[in-house]
C-alpha cells in the first residue's frame, strides 16, 4: 500500500501499476507487474493486475498485426501476432488472436473482417516491440464499451468486497470515477458534485476526499475521508488513504492517534500495528516501533517494505539472527535467483557471505545501472573483503556522482576518510 512506501522510499508499488493501467502504458505495467512480483506480492489484486497489462499489451499487438496484414507487411504482422498470443489471458482475447492467425495458415484473405477477429477495442499509446501508435484523444463523455473497460482496470486494484458495490452505483457515479481515475479531476468534479444526495454515500466521500487530496485540497480530503471511514469502520482502503493524506502533510502525531483509535474499535490489528510501527520509527521511538511490529509479525502481516522496517527494529535490539531470518523470506532478486539485495545490504553489515553479496550487488549494477547505490555497496564490500585499491577506486569515482543520495554519499565520504 502506498502509506509504507511513502515513508521508505519509491519502489515499485500497486498505485503505480494501476495508474500505469489507466494511462494505458501496458508495457511499464507488465513490468512494474513483474517487479512487484519479484518483490514477494502473491495477492489477487496483483495477478488480475497483471493480467490485464498483458492483455493490454496483447491488444495493441494484435491491432498491430491487424495493421500490417492490411499492408500485406506478413512477416512482421505474424511477429505481432504470435507476441499477442504469448501475451493474451482473456479467454476472448486469445480468440480473437487465435481467429487471426487460423485464417492466415488455412491461407484465406489475411484482413477478411470476420467478427471474431475484429480488433478488440483499446486506447493506443504504447507497445512493447512495436512502433509507436497514435494516443487516443480525451474525452469527458466514455462509451459504455470503454466504460466497462475503464471499470475493469481501475476496479482489479480495489477490494474484492468493494467491487461489486461500486458497479451497483449510478453511471453518473460511474463516469465521474473513471474520470478522476484517467487524471480528469475538474470533469470528475463537476460529476461528482451534481450527485444527488441519496448518492453520496461513503464511496462517495472516499472517492471526492481523494479526487481532492490530488488536487491539494488536502483538508477537504481528509475530511471526506474521516467520513467515509466513520461510515464504514475498519475499511483499510478508507484508512490508508486517510493515513496518506495525513503523512503528504506530515501530520505524524495525529496519524499516530487516528490509528491507536482505529485499534481500539476493532480494526484489523496486523495492519493498525505496522502501521503504527512506521510512525513510530519515523516519530524516533525505536523501542514502542519494535513493540508494534512484533504484535504486526505475530498477526500475520507480511508486506515487504514492512518486513524490511521490521528486520531494522530486530537488527538494532540485537536480535540479529531474528533480523536475518525476517529478510531471508523475501524472495531473491536478478535473473539467477540470488539473494535480495535487502538481505546481502545486511549480511555486508555483519561482514558475512561477503562473495554472494558481491554477485548481488553486480547484479544490481548491471540491472539498474543508473543507481550508484549499488557500485557504492560493491566498493564497500571489496573493502571488506581487504580489497583496498579496488574499493577506494570505485569509492572516488561513485563519491562524485550527482544521482547518489545525499546520505549514502556521507557514506563514501567517510570511507575514503578512514572514519
Amino acid at each position: 500500500m502506498g502509506f509504507l512506501g511513502k515513508l521508505f522510499g519509491s519502489g515499485p508499488d500497486i498505485a503505480k501499476l494501476r495508474q500505469a493501467l489507466e494511462q494505458n502504458r501496458y508495457a511499464d505495467a507488465v513490468h512494474l507487474a513483474e517487479d512487484l512480483v519479484d518483490a514477494g506480492d502473491t495477492s489477487d489484486d496483483l495477478a488480475a493486475l497483471q493480467e490485464l497489462a498483458l492483455d493490454g499489451l496483447a491488444r495493441l499487438n494484435l491491432e498491430e498485426g491487424q495493421r500490417l496484414l492490411a499492408v500485406d507487411d506478413l512477416t512482421r504482422a505474424m511477429e505481432h501476432l504470435h507476441l499477442a498470443r504469448s501475451q493474451a489471458k482473456a479467454s476472448d482475447l486469445i480468440a480473437s488472436i487465435e481467429a487471426v492467425l487460423t485464417t492466415l495458415r488455412e491461407g484465406a484473405e489475411p484482413h477478411s473482417e470476420s467478427p471474431a477477429a475484429e480488433p478488440v477495442p483499446a486506447t493506443r499509446s504504447s507497445c512493447a516491440d512495436c512502433a509507436t501508435l497514435p494516443a487516443a484523444g480525451s474525452e469527458t463523455q466514455i462509451s459504455m464499451p470503454d466504460q466497462q473497460i475503464q471499470l475493469e482496470l481501475i476496479l482489479a486494484a480495489y477490494p474484492p468486497e468493494l467491487q461489486q458495490r461500486y458497479l451497483a452505483q449510478s453511471d453518473q457515479f460511474l463516469q465521474a470515477f473513471i474520470l478522476g481515475h484517467e487524471g480528469q479531476d475538474q470533469p470528475a468534479l463537476d460529476l461528482w458534485l451534481q450527485l444527488p444526495e441519496n448518492e453520496q454515500n461513503d464511496l462517495y466521500l472516499f472517492e471526492l476526499g481523494c479526487l481532492y487530496g490530488r488536487t491539494g485540497k488536502i483538508a477537504e480530503g481528509v475530511k471526506l475521508l474521516r467520513q467515509a471511514l466513520d461510515l464504514e469502520q475498519g475499511n483499510l482502503l478508507f484508512l490508508d488513504s486517510l493515513l496518506d493524506l495525513m503523512l503528504s502533510q506530515d501530520d505524524l502525531q495525529k496519524a499516530l492517534e487516528l490509528l491507536q483509535q482505529q485499534l481500539a474499535d476493532g480494526a484489523d490489528p496486523a495492519f493498525c500495528h505496522a502501521r503504527i510501527a512506521a510512525l513510530q520509527y519515523r516519530l524516533q521511538k525505536p523501542d514502542a516501533a519494535f513493540t508494534s511490529a512484533v504484535h504486526a509479525l505475530e498477526g500475520g502481516f507480511s508486506e515487504p517494505d514492512f518486513m524490511v522496517l521490521a528486520a531494522e527494529l530486530f537488527e538494532r535490539a540485537g536480535q540479529i539472527q531474528e533480523a536475518e531470518q525476517l529478510l531471508a523470506s523475501l524472495p531473491g532478486g536478478g535473473c539467477g535467483g540470488g539473494i535480495n539485495l535487502y538481505l546481502a545490504e545486511f549480511w555486508l553489515r555483519q561482514k558475512r557471505e561477503l562473495g554472494k553479496v558481491l554477485d548481488a550487488f553486480n547484479d544490481a549494477c548491471r540491472q539498474e545501472p543508473d543507481n550508484p547505490r549499488w557500485q557504492l555497496r560493491v566498493a564497500q564490500t571489496y573493502l571488506a573483503r581487504n580489497w583496498r585499491k579496488q574499493g577506494v577506486e570505485l569509492l572516488q569515482r561513485v563519491v562524485g556522482d550527482p544521482r547518489l543520495d545525499e546520505v549514502l554519499r556521507s557514506e563514501a565520504k567517510q570511507l575514503l576518510a578512514g572514519g
